[in-house]
């Protein structure tokens, strides 16, 4: 079994790095939104920048939990809810490892097959994955922090909303790493 699962792990590796994963479901091409007159959000600590609309808020959980920040809208008379959290996930690559191979050794440990593709967040190489789901959709962009750490995006849109919604795509172009 645990051969197998390495057979597994390696393909998806071998596929990550010729980058013939399936693609990922991508935003309808909408015109680019202007972020000059947004609100930046700023943390020397989780070593990043990004700007977001007036309207939205940023948050960060407070005590010895995960460190992150939320984004997100008000929500709305019907329920419905866009928000985008980053987080900082600290000494998890602990090999310090390139990020396409710490991600396959994550998918390795937790035996899953998610769609995902290379791709760039931030200036960085990173993974995008995407898992489609009765509870949403749901896409991740993982990216090396520092040696270390590693740096996460995650996004949870509903079902019926097959591609990344234009005001997600904007926040990421504004993201910036400080460190």
């Amino acid at each position: 079994m645990r051969i197998l699962a390495r057979f597994i792990a390696g393909l998806i590796l071998v596929a990550l790095l010729l980058n013939i994963a399936a693609p990922a479901a991508r935003s309808q091409s909408a015109p680019e939104m202007d972020t000059s007159q947004w609100t930046l959000f700023r943390s020397d600590r989780l070593g990043f920048e990004v700007k977001y609309t007036d309207n939205w808020r940023a948050q960060m959980p407070t005590g010895t939990g995960s460190e992150s920040v939320l984004i997100s809208e008000p929500r709305q008379a019907n329920g419905s809810h866009s928000a985008i959290q980053f987080w900082v996930q600290r000494k998890i690559n602990a090999k310090g490892l390139a990020i396409d191979i710490w991600y396959a050794d994550q998918i390795e440990a937790i035996a899953s097959l998610p769609v995902s593709t290379h791709t760039v967040l931030g200036t960085r190489p990173a993974i995008r994955r995407e898992v489609v789901g009765s509870l949403g959709n749901h896409f991740d962009w993982f990216t090396s922090l520092n040696t270390t750490d590693v740096f996460e995006v995650t996004i949870t849109q509903p079902v019926e909303e097959k591609h990344l919604n234009p005001i997600y795509d904007a926040i990421l172009t504004t993201l910036k790493f400080i460190l």
